[in-house]
């Protein structure tokens, strides 16, 4: 028990988890001053009818559909009701964000008491979960509503395989297959479910035998079903098949590991963080340097957890944790523009965490054996770790204002040609969507100045001349767009579109025609209204009909 000011009794566990919470929620009000990211997906969700639609929450259309490329319905539910709450008032969906997080942080700390068997170490844990500036991005940016969803019902359901373990009740087991069903209808990352169940019987020395294995058999099933469900959506969306570049096998390994050390490295510098993180570039079919010396990181961290003697299974444990809930986003498969992203490590730092949080919590049970001056000097280093991780966080949370200061962030930084033009590209997008096309076509330029094989800004460039008349031009740039990737099927139905403006009907079919041979589905409506008749004497466009001057 503590004493606080008034003659105010309370245990010292439930003050400190009081004082992180209140401590997160003072470092992330700073961000319901920030607006809606639009062209940075939140403009996508809020002008999505089953969310800002008029009438009551179109829950079936929700639970039916992909939303830009994935499927989680439980995120984009909570948007729609944020939508009927409030309407399009971006501190209210902010704050319903921040919430989320304050839940998860007890989540966290219940869960690591039981893991770790000591508040203490469980306060440590959720102290770094609370204000890390790796979090900044899953909290205040609105469209990542479903990593703090993913996690609320996550961690349940970890805290309920607890109580089944403990009291071997069916009602449990039901109850944590419902979380484990509610977090992979939040986000995808969830399907690391039954393999952290793993974690936890290792963790907890529970002995190996088939019931142990039988059980996680059904969440295993539910893992497959929602895996298969997230290829398909992110295949639907472009993510897997527009691609600009192709690493051998021995360089996506490579990739994989730079990943993780990526990881491991902001966790503990937490500096240079940016909204882009892209792909390193082939330089001569080679990848850079620093991607392969990267692996020194995991192999030092390895080294450590094989020396170490005191808490092994712990912090082994640890390293699970982190290793198998990253892992459903690490590049395995190119279903992502990026390679990295703050929002992942949500929830998979908790086993890093593990590892940080168990040595304090033996330096300061072994306090007594320290002089004055050390005990000193370890406390003013964790006031001042907290204050630089909590002014890391507000900092990041300020350049998360807007769609233009979050990309100019990107730029900034300067990290590589390929962060720099993916910045450029989104600016590009973002002015287009405010219908300046002289700022659009600025960055648009800027970006294929920085890659001159950037697919996207090619197409989207293209698409820009067309739309203000610059045919010829537009035609060039689909062109050598399809050079770079002969499978790119918008830029087939785009330069299709561009060629019938000009007269050149024949060739705008065998574009549409090639473009729907690559499952483009808007070439499909195109053939019908365009190309019924051609290479005959009447009429290829049907009576009443318009040009096709939509380009995709």
């Amino acid at each position: 028990m503590i004493q606080l000011p008034g003659g105010i009794k309370t245990e010292a566990r439930k003050a400190t988890l009081t004082v992180i919470i209140l401590l997160s929620f003072m470092v992330f009000a700073f961000a319901l001053q920030n607006n809606f990211l639009s062209g940075w997906d939140d403009g996508e969700y809020l002008s999505d009818p089953s969310v800002s639609g008029a009438g009551p929450v179109n829950t079936k259309e929700i639970f039916s559909n992909f939303h830009l490329g994935m499927y989680q319905p439980i995120a984009v539910l909570s948007f729609a009701i944020n939508y009927k709450i409030s309407g399009p008032e971006p501190w209210v969906f902010i704050l319903t964000n921040i919430f989320l997080h304050l839940l998860n942080i007890v989540l966290v700390f219940k869960l690591m008491e039981k893991w770790m068997n000591s508040w203490k170490a469980a306060s440590v844990v959720a102290l770094l979960f609370a204000i890390h500036p790796m979090h900044v991005e899953p909290v205040v940016w609105i469209s990542s509503r479903s990593t703090g969803l993913y996690s609320l019902f996550f961690l349940l359901g970890l805290l309920w395989w607890e109580k089944y373990q403990s009291l071997g009740k069916k009602t449990d087991y039901l109850l944590v297959f419902a979380f484990a069903l509610l977090a992979m209808l939040s986000k995808s990352m969830a399907a690391t479910f039954p393999l952290l169940l793993l974690v936890s019987d290792y963790l907890k020395n529970r002995k190996f035998t088939w019931k142990l294995v039988a059980e996680k058999l059904p969440f295993l099933a539910l893992s497959v079903i929602f895996g298969l469900v997230a290829i398909k959506a992110s295949a639907s969306f472009g993510h897997i098949t527009v691609l600009e570049q192709d690493y051998s096998i021995f360089q996506r390994l490579f990739l994989i590991v730079y990943s993780v050390a990526f990881y491991i490295i902001k966790l503990v510098v937490p500096v240079n963080l940016s909204a882009i993180y892209a792909y390193p570039e082939l330089k001569n079919g080679a990848l850079p340097l620093y991607v392969y010396t990267s692996a020194i990181v995991p192999l030092a961290l390895l080294a450590f957890l094989l020396l170490t003697k005191r808490n092994k299974r712990e912090m082994l444990a640890g390293a699970f944790f982190f290793l198998v809930s990253i892992g459903m986003v690490l590049p395995l498969f190119w279903s992502r523009i990026f390679i990295t992203a703050d929002r992942y490590t949500y929830l998979p730092y908790l086993g890093l965490f593990m590892l940080i949080s168990r040595p304090l919590t033996n330096l300061w049970e072994e306090r007594n054996t320290l002089d004055r001056g050390t005990l000193k000097l370890l406390i003013a280093a964790t006031a001042l770790i907290i204050i630089t991780l909590s002014a890391g966080s507000i900092n990041r949370i300020k350049v998360w204002k807007d769609t233009p200061t979050l990309l100019t962030d990107v730029i900034d930084n300067k990290r590589s040609d390929a962060d720099m033009a993916h910045g450029y590209f989104y600016l590009g997008n973002y002015f287009d969507g405010e219908n300046n096309a002289e700022q659009a076509m600025k960055y648009y330029d800027l970006a294929l100045s920085r890659n001159d094989k950037y697919l996207l800004a090619l197409n989207n460039r293209g698409i820009l001349k067309g739309k203000t008349g610059n045919l010829m031009s537009a035609i060039t740039d689909f062109e050598n767009a399809i050079k770079i990737q002969p499978a790119y099927a918008e830029a087939y139905y785009n330069r299709g579109v561009a060629l019938y403006q000009t007269g050149k009907k024949e060739e705008a079919c065998a574009d549409w025609k090639k473009a729907l041979s690559l499952k483009f589905v808007p070439a499909s409506q195109a053939l019908n209204l365009y190309c019924r008749q051609a290479n005959t004497s009447e009429k290829s466009v049907p009576e009443g009909s318009a040009k096709p001057d939509t380009l995709k």
